[in-house]
């Protein structure tokens, strides 16, 4: 039986993006707040173990819908009945990866720690993302089996937006994990300028007798510390680029600076431990601070401490 060619697809192109723009609203605007973050040896758990995975998977639907996306654009330009099977074959695992992809990133959200306005947009256009990848494939599914005139204009307009959603979810994700100045932190002078970026300092040295003040070490913090204790991220619910919440301290209840007094600041004690410490900042796979850099801080730190 042929599919009614133009009211069958319109309404569910209406369908799909109604569904999109209520789940990506309902993300955006009323995100759920996120668990505390559990303490070393609460026992196993699944949901922890599985969240890490998160970080693997999301390569695919990134990859898959890439893929299909430069197939999708050949094949409008050159019909083929081959390419065509295997854009459907690529939607397919497509479907399956960004499944995969969510369920790990639910896990790993709910393990708290995260700006919720960042997670929020992040959750909110992956979800998007996901609709638009899921109803593009059974769209696509349809039109092979019974053709309708603007099938395949319906298809591309659901696959290109839904490439669109899982680059601005791509950028948003790399904000929570690398910081939002992970592509620029060494971009050119001019262009750190131009954005409103703090002047680079990296390599600046404090002799003695001189200041050290917080523009020489923030360097150091953005590109070693914010990414887990900043504005995206607080890990153990700890934010060192405002002054307050770094004198407050995270869920430990100790101060991470105590001006005047390098010795009682948790930030200099937990990157003086050793790399085996389970306390030690930072933790494996991450960049420590130089010597250099852990002596500025601790002259910044003996001075008062002033952002």
């Amino acid at each position: 039986m042929r599919v009614p060619p133009l009211k069958t697809i319109f309404t569910f192109l209406g369908s799909a993006l109604g569904l999109t723009l209520f789940l990506t609203a309902s993300s955006l605007l009323g995100a759920e707040p996120t668990a505390a973050e559990p303490s070393p040896g609460s026992g196993f758990s699944w949901a922890r173990f599985l969240a890490p995975f998160h970080m693997v998977v999301l390569h695919l639907p990134i990859g898959f819908i890439s893929m299909v996306t430069a197939l999708e654009l050949w094949t409008w330009w050159k019909p083929s009945a081959e390419r065509r099977a295997v854009i459907q074959f690529g939607m397919l695992l497509a479907v399956g990866a960004t499944a995969a992809t969510m369920l790990f990133g639910y896990l790993r959200a709910s393990g708290g720690g995260y700006d919720e306005l960042t997670l929020g947009r992040h959750r909110g256009w992956g979800i998007a993302a996901g609709a638009l990848i899921l109803v593009s494939w059974a769209l696509h599914w349809v039109t092979l089996r019974h053709p309708a005139r603007g099938g395949l204009v319906a298809f591309r307009t659901l696959l290109f937006t839904g490439f669109l959603c899982l680059s601005v979810a791509g950028h948003h994700g790399g904000s929570l994990t690398h910081g939002s100045t992970f592509l620029t932190e060494n971009a050119p002078a001019a262009v750190r300028g131009f954005l409103g970026m703090t002047p680079d300092f990296a390599g600046a040295t404090t002799e003695a007798g001189s200041t050290a003040g917080y523009e020489t070490v923030r360097v150091s913090l953005e590109k070693k510390c914010f990414v887990c204790h900043g504005p995206e991220k607080q890990k153990g619910k700890l934010r060192l680029d405002d002054r307050a919440l770094a004198l407050k301290g995270g869920a430990s209840g100790r101060p991470a600076l105590t001006p005047g007094d390098p010795g009682r600041s948790e930030i200099i004690r937990a990157s003086l431990l050793p790399k085996d410490h389970d306390e030690a900042m930072p933790p494996e796979g991450k960049e420590p601070l130089t010597e250099v850099e852990i002596a500025t801080l601790i002259r910044w730190i003996q001075e008062g401490a002033s952002y």
